[in-house]
């Protein structure tokens, strides 16, 4: 699966950090909804910000969706993925980079 620069080992590298990334927001979510509903005056312009992370979460983890469903049809169509075709329709600009890019095993 050594196309473009991409292979096997770096998918499963951008992956895991794009899911380590993901649970450290929705735990600093789940963190600003506890302080919110302990709280006995409204949610701060602090707390409102912070919940705009679910916007986030959610379109990354719609745009990784996307991505692996067109890595497995393609897969299944010619029997090699090409990842930076797969990555063309994510939206967002810098999950797509992430996705593309060659991956420093320090930080994944």
């Amino acid at each position: 699966m050594d196309q473009n620069g991409n292979s096997l080992t770096n998918l499963c590298a951008v992956s895991a950090r794009e899911m380590t990334q993901l649970q450290a927001q929705v735990q600093g979510l789940e963190d600003a909804v506890f302080s919110i509903l302990e709280s006995d005056s409204g949610p701060t312009s602090k707390d409102r910000q912070a919940l705009q992370d679910f916007d986030l979460v959610a379109q990354t983890l719609a745009g990784l969706a996307g991505f692996f469903q067109r890595v497995q049809v393609q897969n299944e169509d010619t029997g090699r993925p090409d990842l930076v075709l797969a990555s063309e329709q994510v939206t967002l600009q810098k999950l797509r980079d992430r996705l593309r890019g060659p991956i420093d095993m320090n930080t994944a």
